[in-house]
């Protein structure tokens, strides 16, 4: 009887630690393991109801790659532009200064594999699920993208200028573009209305321009090859919200006769428009400028007035939210480098940073006007400080979810402020 007990506490032993394990194997998975619900509401009468006016993207960091230590295979790390790993402070810190949603920019390059399958590691979907899951937590929207995939000089495989060159090479890349948006819609199909996907990032041949005839015939087959694959995978993902860029995210799809198109959507209204706007350039974005509005014809009020105004003829009031999914103005800075801000005068330091509060403020008033919500190009620790042409675009401690300066401060209030 002894030897009988002893075999039975054994194997009720052994079925305690099975459950245990198993249980622990069901946790290491962050998905949700139902279906979370999906709105019913048009994309419109969803980001009105939810009160979107005001975003801010999680940069530098899911989407970060690392070009230098195996140049021949650039990969996706998480730290490898000097920010720490995401933390839900970071998320919680977000929303306690009034942002709603935020952008999770994601590069998938170095985590997939060869043809015919193309398959995303499992360890990088899980990774970007868990980010994605303290956005959800902070009570934040969240977008999720192909981002520096398609950079024209970080060796990404959504290369536009090596699909215009070969036919065969664009069927290659076509490809691989829909069976890597398969496998990313159909890891994340039980997630609920918040969570939205963008198809592709800046898209560009290394022109930063705003597209040719040719250059459309891939956008507008690749934004419609997103839809058709996100769109049947099913479940949740059969009416999620999309988000739509044109070439380069340049504003011009903005005008009547721009080249871009809509892709067609069996889901009805849940379709969403994106630019960027780091207009004008050398102050918004480079700050090698300390003035604003400067000589550049884009830096002109009037100028973010015409084409903030296209956008709402075009699509807001046609029933199609748009955002700018990154802008500026960063921080007048000194860095060096040689394509750094050799023309950085600390005697100029307080008057850019009274233009810069009357950009962000003209901007994001303007922005709110017109129905359109802006994201500002967040990014932590500035992306190798020593060799940049690029202000300074952090405004968060990503370790404690808190602005990282009086500064910053000042600028986060006066989006708030703009927005209401």
């Amino acid at each position: 009887m002894k030897s009988l007990s002893r075999f039975l506490g054994i194997i009720a032993f052994a079925v305690i630690m099975l459950f245990q394990v198993t249980g622990l194997f069901a946790q290491a998975d962050p998905r949700p393991r139902t279906p979370q619900p999906m709105s019913t509401k048009t994309a419109m009468e969803y980001f009105r109801d939810e009160g979107l006016t005001i975003g801010i993207n999680f940069g530098n960091t899911l989407d970060a790659v690392d070009t230098w230590t195996n140049p021949n295979r650039p990969i996706s790390i998480e730290t490898a532009w000097a920010n720490p790993l995401a933390s839900q402070a970071h998320f919680n810190g977000l929303a306690s200064q009034g942002f709603k949603i935020v952008r999770i920019p994601v590069t998938w390059t170095g985590h997939i594999g060869p043809a015919p399958d193309y398959r995303i590691e499992e360890a990088w979907l899980r990774r970007v699920a868990e980010v994605v899951n303290m956005a959800n937590r902070a009570g934040l929207k969240a977008f999720i993208n192909i981002h520096h995939d398609g950079h024209h000089d970080m060796g990404g495989w959504l290369s536009i200028s090596k699909a215009l060159a070969n036919r065969d090479t664009n069927t290659q890349i076509t490809d691989q573009f829909e069976k890597v948006w398969a496998q990313i819609a159909e890891y994340f199909i039980n997630y609920g209305d918040w969570l939205m996907f963008q198809g592709f990032n800046e898209i560009h041949v290394g022109d930063w321009g705003a597209g040719n005839a040719a250059q459309y015939r891939i956008i507008n087959d690749w934004n419609q090859r997103f839809t058709n694959v996100v769109r049947s995978t099913g479940g949740n993902n059969a009416n999620r919200y999309l988000l739509y860029y044109g070439y380069n995210t340049n504003s011009a799809i903005g005008i009547r006769n721009s080249p871009f198109r809509l892709p067609t959507d069996t889901a009805q209204n849940r379709q969403i428009v994106g630019f960027h706007f780091y207009n004008p350039v050398d102050f918004v974005l480079e700050t090698t400028t300390h003035v604003w509005p400067n000589n550049s014809a884009l830096g002109r009020q009037r100028d973010i007035d015409t084409i903030l105004a296209n956008f709402k003829t075009k699509f807001i009031d046609n029933g199609i939210p748009v955002i700018i999914g990154e802008n500026g103005p960063f921080r007048y800075a000194y860095y060096t480098a040689g394509r750094g801000n050799p023309g950085f005068r600390e005697a100029n330091v307080q008057t850019a940073r009274e233009n810069r509060l009357a950009y962000v403020t003209y901007l994001y008033t303007k922005a709110r006007e017109n129905g359109i919500i802006p994201f500002f190009w967040e990014t932590g620790h500035s992306f190798h400080p020593n060799n940049t042409a690029e202000g300074d675009s952090g405004l968060f401690n990503r370790n404690t979810g808190q602005p990282n300066s009086p500064e910053s401060a000042e600028i986060i209030q006066a989006m708030m402020n703009a927005v209401r």
